[in-house]
């Protein structure tokens, strides 16, 4: 006769085989179902739409400025250094290059590789320091750029372009020989300009145009147009007539926000107080924003170039549109991108 122990033992089997059968049933439904199929939860839609809008490796219609970097040369606020990428269809522009901006660029769906024009609006640190990354980064890997465009201010060539080949020489020759990738885009079929402002070319079917601007060091803003579409980037910049005139009726132009408002209760909110007069010395006030935007009717600003803290967004356009400007008002984002409107 069965005893009670070898009986529980019995039912304990037939109801795990019973479990394990279920578990496999259920297994072998589910087979075939993509997981980008699967239903999501509201929360991992969201997640993923950010996601999505924030890769900018999809090809735009016309123009799309994306804002790698935001920030200014304190880093404690968490932003990077200046650089933006403009994209008109395929073609890719980089203008200005601070830190971060490389590993920035990848976050957006473009390789290095992809950027064959290196453009700056001045030299000033927060605005070139991760030239030496870019430049190394879109050559020393598999299928490298073959050309490259520099240009920028006076010093592009002979003290800046050329004083990094000088310097990396054996490093350089080195990669060349293993093999791995070739002068062309480094030390060949390098086009290496110094502009002064006024300039006017083509690069990859885009009229780009600069104009000087006043900053304390020497600096210009660059003016991209193709397709009946017009993209300006000021650069850093005080108040300048002349300047009104370059923007004229620009679909999109990224101004030099350092001064835009920084949020009352913010850490950072006493001591911007404590610098505007500083900043002020060299860069626009909103007053002047609104002004330049006004006058020149341009259709949206995106202001760029942000001191520490959290900006206030509605105090900041607030002052802008006191000036008459009846457009858009844009506070950039790390990564933000903002597409000429049709």
């Amino acid at each position: 006769m069965i005893n009670k122990k070898c009986l529980l033992l019995i039912v304990f089997l037939l109801v795990l085989l019973f479990a394990v059968g279920c578990s496999s049933s259920a297994e072998s439904e589910g087979e075939g179902v993509s997981p980008d199929k699967a239903e999501a939860s509201p929360e991992e839609e969201s997640t993923t739409e950010t996601s999505d809008a924030n890769k900018g490796g999809n090809i735009p219609d016309g123009f799309r400025v994306t804002t790698i970097g935001t920030g200014s040369p304190p880093i404690e606020g968490g932003k990077t250094w200046p650089a933006t990428l403009v994209q008109y269809q395929d073609k890719n522009f980089i203008v200005d290059c601070g830190g971060g901006c490389t590993h920035g660029l990848a976050k957006t769906g473009i390789h290095p590789r992809e950027v064959s024009n290196l453009l700056f609006t001045h030299h000033h640190v927060d605005h070139n320091s991760d030239f030496i990354t870019a430049l190394i980064a879109g050559w020393a890997t598999s299928n490298p750029r073959t050309e490259l465009n520099l240009l920028g201010t006076e010093g592009t060539k002979k003290k800046f372009y050329d004083f990094v080949i000088d310097f990396y020489k054996d490093d350089i020759e080195y990669r060349i020989k293993t093999g791995y990738t070739k002068a062309d885009g480094m030390t060949e079929n390098v086009n290496v300009q110094d502009l002064s402002g006024g300039e006017e070319f083509e690069i990859d079917g885009v009229k780009i145009s600069t104009t000087p601007v006043p900053h304390s060091i020497e600096t210009i803003a660059y003016k991209f147009e193709a397709g009946g579409q017009t993209v300006v980037l000021s650069g850093d910049l005080k108040y300048d007539e002349a300047f009104i005139d370059f923007t004229k009726d620009a679909d999109l132009l990224v101004m030099d926000g350092m001064l835009a408002e920084v949020k009352e209760g913010d850490s950072f909110y006493e001591e911007f107080q404590n610098i505007k007069p500083q900043l002020s010395s060299a860069h626009l006030t909103l007053e002047e924003i609104g002004k330049i935007a006004a006058k020149a009717d341009v259709k949206q600003v995106v202001l760029n170039h942000l001191m520490n803290g959290e900006i206030d967004a509605d105090l900041t356009s607030e002052i802008i549109k006191e000036q008459g400007y009846e457009g858009k008002v844009i506070v950039s984002e790390t990564l933000g991108e903002y597409e000429v409107e049709q």
